[in-house]
């Protein structure tokens, strides 16, 4: 919250307008003609207060914690890149997908590859609901870290749309991630170091981001954070869990997933008004704050849900 007072005028000087994604929706043209003078690559402050915070409070304190720090300058660094090509003119539309998601991937297999090394929870996935988990080969293991990692950056990319949104479920996810990890095991302390440095540099964001926002997360920020939360999800052995603790990112990508097949292979036919899926409730006539209050809301009863599970196996 105090740096924001000082950063976000910074961000603002330097800010070109955003690109337009949605030029082919004519009802979403107007609310993202309303969002584009805001400034973006807010998510700096939150990755480098949570970062410094992490580093004070024993977040570096294992190896755990390198990596986790590792995939954040990963893909934060590709976020910033995709940034800061937006600023090169005006309506510039930044990196292509494809080498995204080739760069996202290529920092999830460094993730599995260091996390091999972690004796406590290497090579093993814990079953949601079952009480036991599965050792996997570590080529297995390299592969699922790939998903996780790219798939939990690009979901929170993606939800990154409407003010507060993806911030307010990040930080919900991220306690439910520290709740998880309550436990006495120096890898654990050190994982959860970085949830509560990560959830409290999210609350404080959401002081300037909640609507009317005021500040973007902008990709440095989106990928930034969903690179910590998967990596974090992976090593404490709760990646399958992460599907239901971040369900609202896991609906937001299916939406925008269903859409593309149905638009290609269906003969241009929808399943919905416009993905992502909060465009799709706000094209249906609900109002902007209803929209991200309720999907926090969602999005707290799926970490509570799955803290539930999670509990049944302790």
């Amino acid at each position: 919250m105090i740096a924001g007072k000082f950063i976000i005028p910074r961000l603002a000087r330097v800010q070109g307008l955003a690109p337009q994604r949605y030029g082919d929706c004519p009802p979403l043209q107007a609310y993202e003609q309303s969002k584009r003078a805001i400034p973006s690559m807010g998510g700096l402050m939150v990755l480098g207060v949570s970062s410094l915070t992490a580093g004070i409070s024993g977040g570096l304190a294992h190896p755990a914690g390198w990596i986790v720090l590792g995939s954040i300058l990963g893909l934060a660094a590709l976020g910033l890149w995709d940034d800061c090509s937006k600023l090169s003119a005006s309506g510039a539309s930044g990196l292509r997908a494809y080498p995204k998601l080739l760069i996202a991937l290529a920092v999830g297999a460094g993730v599995g590859l260091s996390s091999l090394q972690l004796s406590s929870s290497a090579k093993a996935v814990v079953i949601p609901w079952l009480g036991h988990s599965i050792a996997l080969g570590s080529v297995g293991w390299v592969v699922l870290a790939m998903m996780v990692v790219a798939g939990s950056a690009h979901a929170i990319n993606l939800t990154d749309g409407m003010d507060g949104l993806a911030s307010g479920c990040s930080a919900i996810a991220l306690a439910a991630l520290a709740f998880w990890l309550a436990t006495g095991d120096p890898q654990q302390k050190s994982l959860l170091a970085w949830c509560a440095s990560l959830a409290g540099a999210c609350v404080g964001f959401l002081w300037f981001n909640s609507y009317p926002a005021s500040v973007f997360l902008g990709d440095v920020g989106a990928l930034g954070l969903g690179a910590a939360i998967g990596t974090i999800a992976l090593t404490s052995q709760a990646s399958l869990f992460l599907i239901l603790i971040g369900g609202v990112f896991v609906a937001e990508t299916a939406s925008v997933i269903l859409q593309v097949a149905s638009f290609r292979w269906r003969n241009k036919r929808r399943i919905f008004r416009v993905a992502p899926l909060h465009h799709h409730f706000h094209l249906g006539g609900l109002s902007e704050p209803k929209i991200i209050v309720r999907f926090w809301i969602a999005g707290l009863l799926l970490a509570m849900a799955g803290l539930a599970g999670a509990q049944r196996l302790r």
